[in-house]
């Protein structure tokens, strides 16, 4: 379904010219020196830059340089050192941009990167499992809410997703529907009322009545990928498979800003499905057997949870991944399954 890869990425800086106008047979070098130098740096901590332009034999007449498309600082000079502060910008990946002119215009444009990772350790949590519920084992589970006492579950895989609405205690069925053959059904939310839902790569979403199933209205998205939703009461929260999580306006379903996961070493990929508790996100990496628990403000990684024990409790090998997280108020419990699962676990997170 989906390429598997979680990993730290550790970016390194690159460079990369564009063609000399007035001396072609040479191409400008800029050099662009990040310390530190494996380019990785901690929240809180200063990044220094290093600016050395060559125009060989043309006569400089300025130096921009831009950070994720920001223009900030222009100079006459060959070389200088900036020192930046990394409160002044996001967790994640940043772009360096430097244009160097002559009297002609650009006479070059080099690139270089470098990452903000968190400083925080995130902790290793403890979990209790509380009950044990059986689950349909032809749910190819996406996403997984409570509303009103019930679970709604939607499923994926072309001609076969769908959306159901159950007890989990004895697994019958309120209601359901079927999604159109083309459409590969992934994670919802509900608020308001509202129950929305993402595809995976036809960049439509679909909002329903939460109770009839009735659906509104369609919307499109950004993202060249759906996967996990949430909400926050306010915002509808997606992940599309990468390391960040989107926040989209409930009006238009636009996005209005995005953070990037990370803990204290790199950036974290492959996030799916979500859930919004009590001020936090929820989120299960794909491909793996770990949820993790990121501060929506930063997206830091606050804590871990290693799952893997879960499967001794399942007596059959024809399963796919860990993947729907929802959370009950009333009992204070998260409910956790996964693509094919047998079961379904009622879990007491250690904080």
């Amino acid at each position: 379904m989906k390429p598997f890869v979680f990993a730290l990425i550790l970016i390194i800086a690159g460079f990369s010219g564009c063609s000399n106008k007035t001396n072609s047979h040479r191409k400008p070098v800029t050099n662009i020196q990040i310390t530190p130098a494996n380019k990785i740096v901690s929240y809180g901590n200063d990044i220094s830059l290093s600016i050395t332009a060559n125009l060989f034999k043309d006569k400089l007449e300025k130096i921009e340089l831009y950070i994720n498309g920001e223009k900030i600082k222009t100079s006459n000079e060959k070389q200088f050192t900036l020192n930046l502060k990394t409160t002044d910008f996001h967790l994640g990946n940043h772009t360096i941009t430097c244009k160097t002119f002559n009297k002609s215009g650009i006479h070059g444009i080099n690139y270089a990167y470098f990452i903000i990772v968190s400083d925080i350790e995130p902790q290793n949590k403890k979990f209790e499992i509380v009950e044990i519920l059986p689950h349909n084992t032809k749910s190819f589970t996406q996403g997984l809410e409570f509303y009103n006492d019930f679970l709604y579950e939607s499923t994926g895989n072309n001609g076969f997703s769908k959306i159901f609405i159950y007890n989990p205690e004895n697994q019958k069925i309120i209601n359901s529907i079927d999604l159109e053959n083309q459409y590969f059904g992934e994670g919802i939310t509900i608020l308001n009322d509202k129950l929305y839902q993402l595809t995976y790569k036809s960049k439509k979403g679909f909002i329903y009545d939460a109770k009839s199933l009735k659906k509104i209205k369609e919307f499109s998205f950004e993202s060249p990928e759906g996967w996990g939703l949430t909400n926050d009461g306010k915002n509808i929260i997606m992940s599309d498979g990468s390391s960040k999580i989107h926040f989209l306006d409930t009006l238009n379903l636009q996005r209005t800003k995005s953070i990037e996961v990370c803990n204290n070493k790199g950036i974290i990929s492959n996030l799916n499905e979500l859930e919004y508790i009590n001020g936090f996100i929820y989120a299960n990496i794909w491909m793996t057997n770990t949820i993790i628990k990121i501060d929506p403000l930063t997206g830091k990684v606050l804590s871990i949870y290693n799952l893997s024990s879960l499967l001794n409790h399942i007596e059959t090998a024809n399963i796919d991944v860990l993947n729907g997280i929802a959370y009950n108020q009333k009992n204070n419990l998260f409910y956790l399954t996964g693509k094919y699962w047998p079961k379904m676990f009622k879990i007491k997170f250690e904080d």
